[in-house]
């Protein structure tokens, strides 16, 4: 004999009330970073590039959380905009991955929107309350 159906509260579970702010918040930020030309991939491609340079393509991707083939044909689009540089390595060599200053002019353009974006997004949390959300969401990400 099966069990009785018993509907759940959704708001009651954790994945899909991180689910519903992620979508929330997403909206903002896909429209803050297409007025400036780019999309939040793009964006996390190029501040882990300018953070991090010389990082591996292999080590974008997993930062960037998508795949090495998603990564090589969103880098192909990046190099072709103008906004990233691939050097030619040598054999044996990893390529490097460099911004250009295209590229580090579209940050500079960007990040003063995306740190408002921030404020404005997580204004209903407590210094306290965004630490610590900050530390919950790395732990569940890691």
């Amino acid at each position: 004999m099966s069990q009785p159906f018993v509907p759940l509260d959704p708001d009651s579970q954790l994945g899909y009330l991180l689910v519903r702010c992620a979508d929330q918040l997403s909206r903002p930020w896909h429209e803050a970073l297409r007025a400036q030309g780019i999309n939040p991939r793009q964006f996390s491609t190029l501040a882990t590039l300018a953070h991090d340079p010389g990082i591996s393509q292999g080590e974008l991707a997993r930062r960037v959380m998508i795949t090495p083939q998603s990564m090589s044909e969103s880098l192909s689009r990046l190099i072709e905009t103008g906004l990233v540089s691939r050097s030619d390595a040598g054999p044996g060599r990893a390529v490097q991955l460099e911004l250009t200053d295209a590229g580090r002019e579209l940050l500079n353009r960007a990040y003063p929107v995306v740190e408002e974006l921030n404020r404005e997004c997580f204004s209903a949390l407590t210094e306290a309350e965004h630490t610590e959300l900050a530390r919950v969401l790395r732990k569940l990400i890691g």
